[in-house]
């Protein structure tokens, strides 16, 4: 069974940031300064939410977002843990993400992709809106989604 929670503590974070150093810093080669930054610390006034998504009860993946303006969300640091993949987690995130924004009134889901995304985004109902840019070394284009 698959569920997405909302990051409610200091433990969870951390569970959040292990995963990402797995697939960002280790697998892709990220700069740990470049991928850790001041949204990260729960519980900080610039802290960004961040949500955990489990299957079966283990750590599968995790994002975080931010509201950009009255009526667009940005997500932002989305991945998933190479056994998880291509098992439905990623699809599973979006839909959990939609939701969240749906709820709160927000119709526009915005993000920098990593180019070799694009197609998992697109079928998941993305749009490209932009050309390519390097984003810590890595070739990404900006794609959104109106809910």
């Amino acid at each position: 069974m698959m569920t997405l929670k909302r990051v409610e503590n200091v433990e969870e974070e951390s569970i959040c940031e292990a995963i990402r150093r797995k697939v960002f810093i280790v697998e892709q080669g990220v700069d740990e300064n470049l991928e850790l930054d001041e949204h990260d610390t729960f519980g900080s006034s610039d802290y960004y939410p961040h949500y955990l998504a489990l299957v079966d009860g283990v750590p599968a993946g995790t994002f975080r977002m931010h509201r950009l303006d009255d009526v667009s969300l940005k997500l932002q640091r989305f991945c998933v843990l190479s056994d998880y993949r291509r098992k439905g987690v990623g699809r599973f995130m979006l839909a959990g993400l939609e939701k969240i924004c749906r709820g709160s009134g927000y119709g526009k889901i915005v993000m920098g992709a990593q180019c070799t995304a694009v197609p998992f985004y697109e079928k998941c109902g993305y749009t490209v809106v932009s050309g390519v840019f390097m984003d810590a070394g890595i070739r990404h284009v900006e794609m959104q989604k109106i809910l």
